[in-house]
């Protein structure tokens, strides 16, 4: 065993796991990380967990669940995260981002980090002064399609741009790589690289796009579509949406592929351990819908998260360690303890979530029977689906009230026939096991008692009343 190891973990945000040729895309170009997952443990079965953006780097920092007691919000002062263990334990540690919302201060989610770089402008973030003049760069009339200020706000940040590195993720991983080179000789070390692309607006340089638009083929630059039904849109304009996207990701797979040659470049591949992963993806059209939430004109505001926002990417390279492919259920959550155990440290007991570095190394197959991905519970909220899977079944459960709703896995890897109604006391079991879950992981009473009781749909007719049974 090495004396220490250095880290490196790597989380992009809004990365669709279907769009990696490691996960199986046939279309799209991501040789770099492919090659990364070519060296690495890649796990086929990793979801989401607390979701969506801030909620999960919640969880990744801290090693516990928080959907079922902490909403998007500042970290709680009581929290204790994993830079603040490794800091204490000799690590250098830095955190390189354009997370627009990382970077608020109030949040305090940079504790234990010796080194904060914040790459500015990203989003709406008020880089630029409201004053400062901007151009469209392709036609005026596309700003219809980001009918609100804060694309004003990116437009104006973005305008100074001149090439291909003045872009975000090149910005953030020179940045790295910087920090790399006068620091990797302080060993050990700990960089967390937060990437907010491929998150929207997706405006990837040209030569990107043309990877996925066809030749001579004007595509529009819907950058930051709106929300909701894709039906607002054409077919054309889904089209494009899904080719900006693909530019944007595949303008991440480039430079993260100069991180990982930075890092050999170095001589630190032999005792650096990088994990990459995603938060989660987002809807491109699927099921007849555009993001990751609707309004509240729709009557929702959290959709359920299906495969396409909750399967994501995740892969750890351990030198030593023969690359592989895992099916254990992992989440996010298990960044934080994955980490300490890396760095031949005591894992907190108030950490939760699960080290990975045994299945990683061989020495067990899984490390948990199911996986629960979620919105922050808010009481009595129609709004807050949670969606529980194991080997066999997704249950989506919302609260009292509201009927579940349950598919097949092995018949309906797509997730799109519901079959609760054949299926009431596969459901109640499963219902049983999520109430379990929220009681072991610190849940309030006020979002307990809206999920403590499974409520059956009844089966006169459509319009039945819901019926309560006891879980």
């Amino acid at each position: 065993a090495l004396p220490f190891m250095n880290l490196i973990c790597i989380i992009s945000d809004t990365m669709r796991r279907d769009h990696l040729g490691c996960y199986g895309a046939k279309s799209m170009q991501t040789p770099n990380l492919d090659r990364l997952a070519a060296q690495s443990v890649v796990f086929d079965r990793a979801y989401c967990g607390s979701f969506p953006t801030l909620p999960c780097r919640a969880e990744m920092f801290t090693g516990k669940f928080i959907f079922p007691y902490l909403q998007w919000s500042a970290l709680p002062p009581k929290e204790v995260t994993v830079a603040e263990i490794l800091n204490d334990h000799g690590y250098h540690c830095a955190m390189v981002t354009d997370n627009l919302h990382l970077c608020r201060e109030r949040y305090d989610y940079a504790r234990g980090f010796h080194t904060r770089i914040r790459v500015r402008g990203q989003w709406y973030d008020n880089y630029q002064p409201a004053d400062a003049p901007f151009t469209w760069p392709c036609s005026q009339d596309k700003l219809a399609h980001c009918d609100n200020g804060r694309m004003q706000q990116y437009l104006r940040n973005t305008e100074i741009r001149r090439g291909e590195e003045d872009f975000f993720a090149p910005r953030v991983v020179r940045e790295a790589i910087h920090w790399l080179e006068r620091n990797h000789d302080r060993s050990p070390f700990y960089l967390y690289v937060d990437l907010f692309d491929p998150h929207e607006p997706w405006d990837p340089p040209q030569r990107y796009l043309d990877l996925y638009s066809t030749p001579g083929d004007q595509v529009e630059r819907i950058i930051d579509p709106v929300p909701g039904p894709a039906s607002r849109y054409s077919e054309k304009n889904i089209r494009d949406i899904n080719a900006l996207y693909s530019g944007e990701l595949t303008l991440v797979d480039t430079w993260l592929g100069r991180l990982l040659d930075a890092v050999e470049a170095l001589g630190r591949q032999d005792d650096t351990a990088v994990l990459f992963l995603s938060d989660h993806g987002m809807f491109l059209g699927e099921r007849g819908l555009l993001g990751k939430m609707g309004g509240r004109g729709q009557g929702l505001v959290g959709w359920p998260t299906f495969w396409e926002l909750a399967h994501v990417p995740y892969m750890i390279r351990l030198p030593g360690v023969a690359p592989a492919r895992s099916r254990a259920f992992v989440h996010p959550g298990d960044v934080a303890p994955t980490l300490l155990s890396l760095a031949g440290l005591p894992i907190p007991a108030q950490m939760t979530a699960a080290d990975l570095t045994p299945v990683v190394r061989g020495e067990v197959d899984s490390v948990r029977d199911m996986a629960i991905s979620s919105w922050s519970l808010r009481d009595w909220s129609v709004h807050r689906p949670s969606v529980l899977r194991t080997d066999e079944w997704a249950f989506v459960y919302w609260r009292v009230g509201v009927k579940p709703q349950l598919f097949h896995l092995p018949s309906d890897p797509g997730e799109e026939h519901d079959v609760f109604t054949e299926n009431v006391s596969v459901a109640r079991e499963l219902h049983r096991r999520y109430v379990a879950f929220l009681r072991d992981n610190g849940v309030t009473s006020q979002n307990y008692w809206p999920r403590s009781k499974m409520w059956v749909f009844g089966s006169t007719s459509e319009e039945s009343h819901y019926i309560p049974r006891n879980a």
